[in-house]
């Protein structure tokens, strides 16, 4: 038998309030029957069925927008499968927190070998937030990418090779993510020195690195690490290689550290330089123009974000005699809506905020761009990366 609720028996029988049923029949979530007499909302038992669903999901703090994307694509989800999605979210938010924790727990540790002034203070707290956002640029690249996830760090390692006994320095090491994906792929010989700055990372990375050496890897290179600043400290001469790679945001005068990268070079040596490129910001944005309209403040933020890289190159340039650059060019693909958003808001600096005030309207927005999805009903975009490489000359 098929039983009938009213809207005021289902909000009964599940605990909640009217109200609430409405604004799940607003979102569409809930769709009710409607009695021909009077037109009264009337619930089935399947509708009963999809409450249960929304309610589960609410108790473990999905959004409504997550929950309208999940019942859209998952008719039939179970209970098992939205808790092991909930899971995987709050794995992420506690991975998140450990990062966040081991910062805070360096700035104490810093703190006791000595009060710092207000200025550098902040500057520490600045690479708090940056790598926290890098993290989480990362984690979304991992999670979406159709490149392996050693693909970057291989593609720099092709793109200038390494030799038997070279010196290199890796300016701003962070996790050793160059090292770690090549570790096979290492001449005997090669003496690597690690450079960073407040930085959790790079401790992470030494001990990883120790940890390993045990294991038998890493065996044929030698490492050194050294925590300081690279504006202020001073470099040794006659590097093979220099390493800078997504850390020129940190730097406050580019130039004056590109002269020392350049003498601190070998006649024949390479220092490769890399930041994010605007392939994705250009396939956006017709769709930012289409959905904003008119809009200022974003035309300005592309622009700045344009302008600021090709600022950054011509630094390169103005510095090194030979300079090449090249791209690394991925997918990136989106189950839902929701996450592409989110990447979108991490990575668009433009539009973040203006996001922040119209996201239930851009994700519907979203949801009708079928052309943004591939075959499989995914949302598939494609991003770059820009690799230089510089070259003293002869």
């Amino acid at each position: 038998m098929n039983n009938l609720y009213t809207i005021g028996q289902l909000a009964k029988l599940a605990g909640i309030s009217t109200k609430t049923l409405r604004v799940y029949e607003r979102k569409g979530l809930l769709v009710p029957e409607r009695n021909a007499d009077n037109s009264y909302r009337l619930y089935g038992e399947e509708a009963v069925r999809t409450l249960e669903k929304i309610q589960l999901m609410k108790w473990l703090d999905f959004s409504l927008d997550q929950i309208a994307e999940f019942l859209q694509l998952y008719e039939n989800v179970s209970r098992e499968k939205m808790l092991l999605e909930q899971k995987r979210l709050l794995e992420k938010k506690r991975a998140q927190l450990n990062t966040v924790i081991a910062h805070v727990d360096r700035a104490v540790q810093e703190c006791k070998l000595g009060e710092q002034d207000s200025n550098t203070f902040l500057k520490s707290l600045g690479s708090i937030v940056r790598n926290q956002r890098a993290d989480e640029l990362v984690g979304h690249l991992a999670r979406h990418s159709n490149n392996e996830p050693w693909g970057w760090s291989r593609f720099i390692v092709d793109t200038v090779g390494f030799e038997t006994d070279m010196r290199v320095l890796d300016a701003g090491a962070g996790w050793g993510n160059l090292w770690r994906c090549n570790e096979e792929r290492l001449p005997d010989g090669l003496s690597v020195t690690c450079v960073d700055r407040h930085n959790t990372h790079m401790d992470t990375f030494c001990a990883f690195l120790e940890e390993q050496k045990k294991e038998g890897k890493f065996t044929n290179s030698g490492f050194s690490f050294v925590w300081d600043d690279l504006e202020t400290m001073s470099f040794e001469k006659n590097y093979d290689r220099i390493f800078f790679n997504h850390t020129v945001s940190h730097i406050a005068d580019r130039k004056a550290l590109y002269h020392k990268f350049y003498d601190a070079l070998a006649a024949n040596g390479i220092l490769t330089c890399t930041w994010g490129g605007y392939l994705f910001y250009d396939n956006m944005q017709p769709y930012f123009r289409e959905f904003f309209g008119s809009c200022p403040e974003l035309d300005a933020g592309l622009k700045k974000h344009k302008e600021r890289a090709d600022a950054w190159e011509q630094e390169l340039r103005d510095v090194f005699p030979l300079v090449e650059k090249h791209a690394y060019i991925i997918t990136l693909t989106f189950d839902t809506a929701e996450e592409f958003l989110d990447y979108i808001v991490q990575v668009c600096k433009p539009v973040r905020e203006v996001l922040e005030v119209r996201r239930e309207e851009f994700l519907t927005y979203l949801r009708g761009k079928e052309e943004l999805k591939n075959e499989q009903g995914i949302y598939e975009v494609t991003r770059d990366t820009a690799l230089f490489t510089c070259r003293k000359g002869v």
